[in-house]
């Protein structure tokens, strides 16, 4: 109850508009392939959002399960270090991102939103999502459920997801390599759910297996080496499955103290460098031939990913 009551209360802030935000970007898919809906699915270029569950994390967040000891020790300082993005997802998608990176778990009773602290109740979060569905239906998502509870929350889970977003659930036949726009809008249906756990991905004909997505994370804390490891990943992509390829950096332990005692107090100021090199590299790995799918960030709406991904798939529309 005190959890849900929190993100009532704060969600104001989650969901404050950055200035001169384009009002294009709640329907940017619809817009920019209204004469291209013979386009595969996984032939878009998407913006996503890493960690997009993690908006509702504070320093009183309790900590997640699994989450090291380390993260309970300096709850305060780490707090700021498991925040990466500060909107709830409906006003992530009504920005323009369409790929959720979610992580799961069950916590005191109830399915919530997680990054090593616990961000919100799912069942708000998944209203919001709905709300957005509901109000743009040819705008195609990714919900990616990177992290999920114990089977024992699978039934509840199950519960949640179809009961709120059933309708709006992809369900066609055959691989993703041959969905196209088209075969989407003609359905009426929208979000396409991945699984990480192949069993509950078995459960409905909706759920996909991760599986269909090839997930490229550099591990790394230097941009020279994530340029390098992301251009690679992107030379031998599969191009009949997803691909999300994560424009992050990535802190350690020692990155969370010593940056505290430096200045870099949190991950929005450690992953400053990176706010506008979406709309230098996207165009670059295209000049490449590269062909990039999903390109996740942190902190969506202080880069120009959304911006960059339009202006990149306009190019390839005409």
């Amino acid at each position: 109850m005190m959890l849900t009551l929190l993100c009532t209360l704060r969600a104001p802030v989650w969901g404050q508009a950055k200035p001169g935000a384009s009002p294009d970007t709640a329907a940017w898919i619809g817009e920019v392939f209204r004469q291209r809906a013979h386009t595969r699915i996984v032939d878009l270029i998407l913006p996503g959002s890493h960690d997009a569950g993690s908006f509702a994390i504070t320093e009183k967040s309790k900590t997640a399960p699994g989450t090291p000891a380390l993260y309970a020790r300096f709850g305060s300082m780490a707090a700021g270090w498991s925040r990466t993005q500060e909107q709830d997802l409906e006003h992530q998608l009504r920005g323009g991102i369409r790929y959720l990176d979610l992580r799961i778990a069950h916590v005191d009773g109830q399915l919530v939103l997680v990054h090593g602290f616990v961000s919100c109740p799912l069942k708000g979060a998944f209203e919001g999502v709905r709300r957005f569905a509901r109000a743009h239906p040819r705008e195609l998502v990714l919900l990616d459920m990177q992290a999920m509870p114990g089977a024992a929350a699978h039934d509840a889970l199950d519960r949640l997801l179809f009961g709120t977003l059933g309708p709006h659930l992809v369900n066609l036949d055959g691989e993703v390599k041959s969905w196209t726009l088209s075969r989407v809008w003609k359905a009426k249906r929208n979000l396409v759910v991945l699984s990480r756990d192949g069993s509950f991905a078995r459960r409905r004909k909706a759920y996909r297996n991760r599986s269909d997505l090839d997930s490229v994370w550099a591990n790394t804390q230097d941009q020279e080496t994530l340029k390098a490891r992301l251009d690679e990943r992107l030379g031998r992509r599969d191009r009949d499955r997803f691909q999300c390829a994560y424009l992050t950096l990535t802190p350690t332990a020692n990155t969370v103290l010593t940056g505290s005692l430096g200045g870099v107090r949190d991950l929005a100021t450690f992953s400053k460098p990176l706010f506008r090199l979406p709309g230098k590299w996207i165009p670059e790995w295209l000049a490449a031939g590269l062909h990039p799918n999903v390109v996740a960030v942190d902190f969506y709406d202080r880069t120009d990913v959304v911006a960059a991904v339009v202006a990149a798939n306009r190019r390839r529309a005409r």
